[in-house]
């Protein structure tokens, strides 16, 4: 991915806002991107491509509210209440190319 692709993307993800926000409370939140984590998104010791992103708000992405679950700081009850990793890009991605 080249930067002027990455800026595209990234500014884009920033538009639709957190995606659990935005698909399960219906509002719009401001968003961290969040760099999809698993080996099957990066090598050992490096971060997912730009393209295996999709954006959480701080709360969903790392936590700092014990009543909202989060991706880093409850993994496994945020995968069985929202969706996985995966759903959560296939999600982004399906509302970025709708708003083509």
């Amino acid at each position: 991915m080249t930067s002027s692709e990455r800026k595209e993307r990234f500014d884009a993800l920033s538009r639709i806002g957190c995606i659990v926000c935005r698909v399960w409370h219906g509002v719009h939140t401001t968003p961290q991107i969040h760099h999809l984590t698993g080996l099957q998104y990066r090598a050992m010791g490096k971060k997912a491509k730009d393209e295996d992103t999709c954006p959480l708000c701080v709360y969903h992405h790392t936590g700092g509210n014990p009543d909202i679950l989060s991706v880093h700081g409850t993994p496994k009850l945020f995968r069985q209440y929202y969706a996985d990793q995966t759903e959560l890009l296939r999600l982004t991605n399906e509302i970025l190319e709708a708003a083509k």
